[in-house]
């Protein structure tokens, strides 16, 4: 069997679709569909059937996946203890945080390093999933919350605040929030449901229960610009709203949250001078925005 194969089943296993897998991959669907049912073929019986809801296990996944997944955990060590051994301050380093963090913090360390080391190239790749250390789907992680994978080693670099904020033509319709209704007489945009349970989210929802929700998006940046066109309030980071011009910020009842902001990176490649020159400019990079993250 083909190694390429088999990861093509693990990432559709793992995903449900094809497209996903693919991105996961970084490869085509075509390419996926293609390795999926060569894999099929050649094995003679389906390890993966497809629904109307996307790819589930058949009894054959599911007895051959823990195997997989043990060939994987093999592979990916070996890759690795290699890349650990690579004394080179050049090669691809791949970084993966949230959107607006990723373009506002963490962008401005990547200028420095492109002058300081210019044979190190980055993938930046922003995504409100978790991707994993261990399966290298990322070298270098900056989240907004501990981790879990206990591979990683990890530093919590920086705390985040955030705040309420409506756009001026937005309270001179709707009035400054009193807060005595819940939140009836208001509008509000915020997460989708799959990002309901985030500190920020759950803090919006008990501060205004009552009010109408007219827009859920998993982008800051769609809820900055939503909010600063007036289409209601909105919970954001501070250094993202404190900037805005076109937008105020308005004092609540209770504090809204506070969230760290964690860099990791796996134990096997933190001494990989490529990856140690990345991470230690984009922590130093967060923690000089210290002030603009937490103004207090």
């Amino acid at each position: 069997m083909d190694w390429e194969d088999l990861k093509t089943f693990l990432a559709v296993a793992r995903h449900g679709n094809l497209s996903a897998g693919a991105r996961s991959l970084g490869v085509s669907q075509t390419t996926m569909a293609r390795r999926l049912e060569g894999l099929h073929a050649r094995l003679g019986v389906r390890l993966l059937s497809r629904t109307p809801t996307g790819f589930v296990l058949t009894a054959a996944g599911e007895r051959i996946l823990p195997r997989v997944e043990r060939m994987e955990g093999e592979a990916l060590s070996a890759e690795r203890a290699i890349s650990g051994e690579d004394d080179r301050l050049e090669g691809l380093v791949r970084i993966t945080s949230v959107d607006t963090f990723a373009a506002r913090i963490l962008t401005p360390a990547l200028a420095r390093l492109a002058q300081l080391h210019p044979g190190i190239a980055v993938e930046l790749i922003t995504d409100v999933r978790s991707l994993s250390l261990a399966r290298r789907e990322a070298d270098i992680a900056v989240r907004l919350a501990p981790f879990e994978q206990h591979e990683a080693v990890v530093r919590r670099i920086a705390d985040m605040a955030f705040g309420l904020y409506a756009a001026p033509a937005y309270l001179t319709e709707r009035g400054a929030p009193d807060w005595t209704d819940q939140g009836a007489a208001h509008r509000i945009v915020t997460v989708q449901d799959a990002l309901a349970g985030l500190p920020e989210a759950q803090w919006l929802t008990g501060l205004a229960p009552a009010a109408a929700t007219v827009l859920a998006a998993n982008s800051r940046q769609v809820q900055l610009e939503a909010c600063r066109l007036g289409l209601g309030l909105t919970c954001l980071p501070r250094y993202l709203g404190d900037a805005e011009t076109g937008l105020t910020r308005i004092e609540t009842p209770t504090v809204a949250p506070r969230r760290g902001v964690w860099i990791g990176v796996h134990r096997d490649l933190r001494d990989t001078p490529r990856i140690r020159a990345v991470l230690d400019l984009a922590s130093e990079q967060v923690r000089a925005s210290a002030a603009i993250l937490d103004p207090g």
